[in-house]
């Protein structure tokens, strides 16, 4: 019974440190405030991605904002691919279908290294950085290009390209329904309605 309440102990105290940990961080982005969610604080809540905070960040910010469809379309995607290879490999350098998305961003990336420091400095994991990989892809894909055209010069197979895609969508619906900018959950909604065709609508298809 000893060894089993010193264990209990332990853990508790490992989890109350974690919390305040994540307060400390969250109070310091105006999430959080004496104890309660603030406005911001809500917005998180209803974002369910393992990036969450640098994607209401990045929302709250308005980073997102006066964006077409497509061009959302690419940014969000930089929060759900995740390049896979050995690490410690380089990437190759990002393409972007205009200069200004390319600066859109630099925005996010800019909010991710700050993010970061201040999650290091609490001894807290580090938020996956976003990752720009997949943006042009999707910027073509939402503009109603052809998928055997879009993978022909890429490694990327067709089943990775749907499931990337239908990642994509289900953070821009959650976006659609949190963004505090009419105009931006708009553009969230249509980027998904345009992404939600050929092979990716087929493989959400319910058999029989």
């Amino acid at each position: 019974m000893a060894r089993l309440e010193q264990r209990v102990r332990k853990r508790s105290q490992t989890l109350a440190r974690q919390l305040d940990r994540v307060l400390r961080v969250l109070e310091a982005w105006g999430y959080v405030e004496d104890w309660q969610l603030t406005e911001a604080g809500t917005l998180l809540t209803r974002l369910y991605t393992e990036v969450d905070l640098l994607v209401a960040e990045t929302l709250r910010t308005g980073v997102l904002d006066g964006l077409e469809p497509p061009e959302i379309v690419a940014i969000v995607s930089c929060f759900t691919y995740e390049r896979r290879g050995p690490e410690g490999a380089r990437p190759a350098a990002p393409r972007w279908p205009s200069a200004s998305l390319a600066r859109r961003y630099r925005d996010v990336e800019r909010i991710w290294r700050d993010l970061s420091l201040d999650e290091d400095d609490a001894g807290l994991p580090e938020t996956r950085p976003p990752d720009p990989g997949f943006a042009l892809l999707a910027h073509t894909w939402a503009t109603g290009g052809d998928l055997s055209t879009i993978l022909e010069d890429e490694e990327l197979t067709g089943g990775d390209f749907v499931r990337i895609v239908k990642q994509t969508i289900d953070l821009l619906r959650q976006i659609a329904d949190v963004a505090p900018d009419p105009a931006t959950a708009a553009s969230a909604a249509e980027g998904a309605g345009r992404c939600f065709r050929g092979v990716v609508a087929a493989s959400s298809a319910v058999p029989g």
